[in-house]
C-alpha cells in the first residue's frame, strides 16, 4: 500500500493526536530499503472531557436533590458532546491538511458514534479504522496496528 500523503489519527474522548507518515529510503547492500516513521503534527487535548462529573456540577447545593438518572443523562450528554468535538477536530484537520488517505483509531465502545459525525470528505479518505484507544501508545508502535 502506498503511504504517500497518508495521515494517522489516534483519538479518544479527551485527546486527538495527528501524525504524518514520513518515508525513509536507504540503500543496504545493493537493495533499496523503505521504512516509515510517524511525525506528531497535532496534539489536541479536551480537559473538560477528563473531569469527573462531580467536578462539573458546581457545588454541593447544586448536586443536592439530583437523582442518579439525572446524573446519568448529564454523563451521556457530556459523552455525546465530546464525540462531536473530537469529530470536529478531525474534520478540521482533514480539511486543512488535505491528506490522500486516513488511518484512524478510536475506542470501540464509541467508534460508531464518531464515524456518524465525520464529514463526507473525511469518510471518503478513511481507509483503515481501528476500534482501539491508541492515544497512549508509543508512536513507533502505532503503524503496526494498521497492518503497515
Amino acid at each position: 500500500m502506498k503511504l504517500d500523503n497518508t495521515m494517522v489519527i489516534v483519538a479518544n474522548q479527551s485527546e486527538v493526536k495527528e501524525y504524518h507518515i514520513e518515508k525513509h529510503e536507504a540503500i543496504v547492500g545493493n537493495e533499496l530499503k523503505v521504512s516509515y516513521s510517524l511525525f506528531l503534527h497535532h496534539d489536541i487535548e479536551h480537559e473538560e472531557a477528563r473531569e469527573p462529573l462531580k467536578d462539573v456540577v458546581s457545588d454541593e447545593a447544586g448536586r443536592f436533590g439530583h437523582t442518579i438518572g439525572e446524573e446519568h443523562n448529564l454523563e451521556n450528554e457530556r459523552k455525546k458532546r465530546s464525540i462531536q468535538e473530537i469529530a470536529e477536530d478531525i474534520n478540521t484537520i482533514i480539511e486543512k491538511e488535505q491528506p490522500r488517505q486516513l488511518f484512524l483509531a478510536f475506542p470501540q465502545e464509541v467508534n460508531a458514534q464518531l464515524l456518524e459525525k465525520l464529514s463526507a470528505k473525511t469518510k471518503e479518505i478513511l481507509v483503515k479504522n481501528v476500534p482501539l484507544d491508541l492515544v497512549k501508545k508509543k508512536k513507533e508502535d502505532l503503524l503496526s496496528h494498521f497492518d503497515v
